[in-house]
């Protein structure tokens, strides 16, 4: 029963941290229609801030939970479980991040505007093909950690059975 107080008291106190990163004026806004306003090159992006407090409680529960199973050496079951839900958390925000950088890759090539006379124009490649590049090997590493914790939780769970029975 003490390890479940303990297991109940880490994700609330990970909401509590979350929502301080968030907001650290402490302000209790209940207006959900706040945004925040990206300004790239010639583009606003407009993102709704429940968005990007999603973003850092993921963030924070991945690296925290990620910790806590390096240290227990993936011997805890509820540690695992609430691991394997922030690693699904982190393969929902990936993928959007892949989205996002698959819209602004800008291909090498040659453009002639009219009339034909006019000069080529040459596009360079952006850095945007290597963030999509780095979040798909993100995705995959992610995808594997969660084959091999959710493989191991299963293994403890049947040997503690087995030590039951």
């Amino acid at each position: 029963m003490k390890l479940l107080k303990k297991e109940i008291i880490w994700p609330v106190a990970l909401l509590i941290i979350s929502y301080f990163i968030y907001n650290p004026n402490l302000s209790f806004n209940t207006n959900t229609k706040s945004t925040i306003d990206v300004n790239i090159h010639d583009t606003y992006f407009v993102i709704e801030s429940i968005n990007i407090l999603f973003l850092i409680i993921t963030v924070l529960f991945f690296i925290v939970y990620s910790i806590r199973i390096i240290v227990t050496r993936l011997k805890n079951n509820i540690i695992n479980g609430i691991f394997l839900f922030s690693n699904v958390l982190m393969i929902i925000v990936v993928t959007y991040i892949i989205q996002i950088t698959r819209l602004f890759i800008v291909e090498a090539g040659w453009t002639i505007y009219p009339p034909l006379s006019a000069n080529i124009q040459i596009h360079e490649d952006n850095s945007m093909k290597n963030i999509f590049h780095v979040a798909i090997g993100i995705q995959i590493f992610l995808v594997i950690t969660l084959i091999l914790v959710a493989v191991k939780t299963a293994i403890n769970i049947k040997k503690s059975r087995v030590i039951k029975i």
